[in-house]
Parts: C-alpha cells; sequence; structure tokens
C-alpha cells in the first residue's frame, strides 16, 4: 500500500523519481525500492514523505483513506486560522489569485531547499553523478538506452578534479579492458560527441554499447573499437556514419 500510495502521490504532480529525490534527502535507488515495494520506509522516512506531499502517514500506510488527520487543523497556530479565515470570505477571483501566488511561492521554496541540499552536499566533499544501470559491454556489446525512468540511479563520490569533470557514469561489463578496467567497474564519463584517436571511450554501434579504445588506421582508412586485453580481438567499424561517441572515460569512480 505503502509503494502504490507513494507512487499516485507522485504521478499527481506530475514528477519524475529523479525530479522528487532532488527536492528530498534521499537517494535515487532508494526511494526507487520504496515505489516498487522491495524496500520499506521507517517512521522517519514515512514523516518526511507525508510533510512532502501534504498528507498523513495513516493515510500512506493505508490504514485511512482520509489524506489529512482529523485534528490537523487543531495544530494550526492562531496566524494559520486567521488566513484560513481570511481565504473563506474571499470571492472565486480572490481564492484564483491566492492560489497562483501560494503555488509560485510553493515551487520557489521547494527550488531552495532542494539547492541549499546541493551546497550542503558539496559542503561535504560530495560529487553526485547518474550511474546508468545498463552496463556498456567490455566485451561484446550492450544496448544503452536513456529513455527509461528507472535505467540509472544517482550515486555520490568524493569529490576530486576528475568527479568533478564527469557528467555520468556507467558500469563496464566484461574484461575485454584489463589491466586498466575490469568487469563491474565504475568509470567516470564526460559526455563529448567526438573523441581522439588512442582515447578510451563509450560508444555506440548499431544499437550496441561498448566500452573501447578508439583506434584509427590511417593508412587502411580503418576505424576500430579496441581491446586492452590481447585476448580480446578488436572491433572493426564497417559503418561509420552508425558510430556515436557517448563520452570519453576520465576515471575509474568505483572498482567492482
Amino acid at each position: 500500500m505503502v509503494a502504490e500510495r507513494l507512487r499516485n502521490l507522485r504521478r499527481e504532480r506530475n514528477q519524475t523519481k529523479r525530479d522528487l529525490v532532488a527536492q528530498l534527502p534521499l537517494n535515487y535507488s532508494t526511494y526507487a525500492n520504496y515505489e516498487s515495494g522491495f524496500r520499506e520506509p521507517n517512521s522517519e522516512v514515512l514523516q518526511l514523505m507525508a510533510g512532502h506531499f501534504g498528507v498523513s502517514i495513516d493515510y500512506l500506510l493505508g490504514v485511512s483513506d482520509n489524506r489529512k488527520k482529523a485534528d490537523e487543523v487543531a495544530i494550526l497556530n492562531d496566524d494559520e486560522h486567521e488566513h484560513i479565515m481570511k481565504y473563506r470570505q474571499l470571492d472565486g477571483h480572490g481564492r484564483e489569485v491566492v492560489e497562483v501566488v501560494m503555488l509560485k511561492e510553493y515551487e520557489r521554496a521547494q527550488a531552495v531547499k532542494a539547492d541549499e541540499a546541493q551546497e550542503s552536499k558539496l559542503r561535504d566533499g560530495l560529487v553526485e553523478l547518474p550511474v546508468y544501470q545498463q552496463r556498456a559491454s567490455a566485451g561484446l556489446g550492450n544496448y544503452l538506452s536513456d529513455d527509461s525512468d528507472d535505467d540509472y540511479e544517482i550515486m555520490q563520490f568524493e569529490s576530486t578534479q576528475v568527479s568533478r569533470g564527469a557528467d555520468f557514469c556507467i558500469t563496464i561489463k566484461g574484461d575485454s579492458m584489463e589491466p586498466k578496467i575490469c568487469d563491474n567497474d565504475i568509470v567516470f564519463v564526460k559526455a563529448v560527441p567526438r573523441i581522439d584517436p588512442d582515447s578510451v571511450g563509450i560508444f555506440v554501434y548499431d544499437g550496441e554499447a561498448y566500452c573501447k579504445r578508439l583506434r584509427v588506421d590511417y593508412e587502411k582508412g580503418a576505424i576500430y573499437l579496441e581491446s586492452l586485453n590481447k585476448a580480446f580481438a578488436s572491433k572493426e567499424i564497417d559503418q561509420p556514419e552508425n558510430l556515436r561517441t557517448v563520452g570519453l572515460v576520465i576515471g575509474i569512480a568505483e572498482r567492482g
């Protein structure tokens, strides 16, 4: 029930999971597990989510279908009571004006909170980057998609010159790039439309994603995606027009 109600409340606001976690002190994978039902939020998270969506914890748990607690008005302070009484005396036009201003101010306040949360993480020496779930192959190739709402998670890494220069990370599958890059390593990637020959990058060719070194044979006029591990053959690019450079690998984020 919690998973369903979190999902419905988020969709009512036309938010993706990534939009939501940007406003809260939660990482993407943790929240995604709440919505999928693989993980149950504790009391602290329930309180956080109830406050964010403006509903009661009982509603999130499915104990009640009423979004508000029966005694919720009783906890309002005097100023809040006065504002409500004034609002009830407005005509339709007045209420519409108040609601427009309130919505704009709410969105501004949420954006300020999100910025403050990001600044706090930077002060703590952390960098947040998306880590793609569908792995780029250092072997036979694997399709790399960026259309799904669930194809990556946000992870935190130590703030360094390399991590700050990265646009995203991706997990490597296979051992054809050993010893430099190993199976299950997570690499930092800088998104660029092209890289220099002899550089290691992430490429998509005929719908398959690869982590390889780019090699150009100028005498033959041939392009190869080259493996560092000599036990693996390089892949010749027969149709260069179908080769797309996703980015330049600039470092190892996490060893597998």
